[in-house]
């Protein structure tokens, strides 16, 4: 159910606190990262759950229908704000939506938007590797997987398990030029900080300064920039398999509980993020991630010189490193 302008419009005219900031993507660069090191901060009002995608009535899957067309349920996430002159919230699949930058500039027209950019390759394949972990993926090898695009498009190849069918149209996701210039042309470029997940992960102290400037809050909080999001991958095959066989996912089993414990104020905080964690825990191993062999590597790049240069102009900065070495 797609939404209409008067439910956005009515949702914007509440007095309850709302966000005024968006962190909206990409996905795999960071933005759980950023997130819970902003929500650290005291002038900063971010929920414990992340991602509900409220907006972005075009993106396709089971975890995108949390919240969509249940403006009480989002506005819950932020009934616990009080002093807070920033609140926020994370969806990475904002970036990639068609529909998202309109619809959160009629919610709030001076919310300021957030952005991290990766290396094509480096951010889709990070993701293939994550949907395997969680059931959304299928196909067992990265390069089949880039291969199947087209026949997904038809509907085909697609696990009935499946929670997010649009990320699995991994070039989309990392057709990075036309998702910045939309959110520039929408919200105007003074609005949208575009960070570059290579100087995030170098200086992370840096850019955490630069984005708390960019929101106005006080430069001189400072925090531990700990690894938050490793990669992941199944331990017990099993419990994976009987989650899948009932058409679900471990996305939606942890999507539900997160909001359960963070929209119940009578269970005490530590109870509610050990719920989360144990249910993950009970399901994973965090191991490094293979690399890709240098020859596909170089192939998939190929593809993305012509999008990697156009983005270098859009940004006024040269990322041509992403695809000459």
């Amino acid at each position: 159910m797609a939404y209409t302008q008067t439910a956005i419009t009515s949702l914007a005219n509440t007095q309850q606190a709302k966000p005024n900031f968006f962190i909206v993507g990409a996905p795999k660069c960071g933005t759980t990262s950023l997130h819970e090191y902003l929500q650290r901060h005291p002038d900063v009002y971010m929920p414990f759950y992340k991602e509900p995608h409220f907006f972005g009535s075009d993106l396709i899957g089971s975890r995108f229908m949390q919240f969509r067309n249940k403006p009480e349920k989002y506005l819950r996430l932020f009934k616990s704000a009080e002093h807070e002159s920033r609140i926020g919230e994370s969806s990475p699949w904002y970036l990639v939506s068609k529909t998202a930058a309109q619809e959160i500039k009629t919610y709030n027209p001076d919310a300021k938007i957030i952005m991290i950019l990766r290396n094509p390759v480096d951010m889709m394949y990070s993701m293939w590797s994550q949907f395997r972990y969680s059931g959304n993926e299928q196909i067992e090898s990265f390069q089949d997987a880039l291969l199947a695009e087209p026949k997904r498009k038809q509907g085909q190849l697609i696990r009935k398990a499946a929670h997010c069918i649009t990320g699995l149209f991994y070039h989309e996701m990392a057709s990075y030029s036309s998702q910045v210039k939309r959110y520039f042309e929408v919200f105007g470029e003074d609005s949208v900080k575009v960070i570059i997940f290579d100087d995030f992960k170098s200086d992370t102290a840096s850019v955490y300064h630069d984005v708390l400037q960019y929101l106005e809050l006080d430069t001189s909080f400072t925090t531990s920039f700990d690894v938050v999001n490793p990669n992941k991958e199944v331990r017990l095959e099993w419990l994976q398999k009987m989650i899948l066989s009932t058409g679900f996912s471990l996305m939606l089993l942890k999507d539900r509980i997160t909001y359960m414990a963070t929209t119940n104020s009578f269970v005490p905080y530590s109870y509610r993020t050990n719920a989360v964690k144990g249910v993950i825990n009970a399901y994973t191993k965090y191991e490094k991630r293979s690399p890709l062999t240098p020859e596909l590597r170089q192939q998939i790049l190929t593809e993305f010189v012509e999008e990697i240069d156009t983005l270098s102009k859009l940004l006024d900065r040269d990322l041509t490193h992403w695809y000459k070495h």
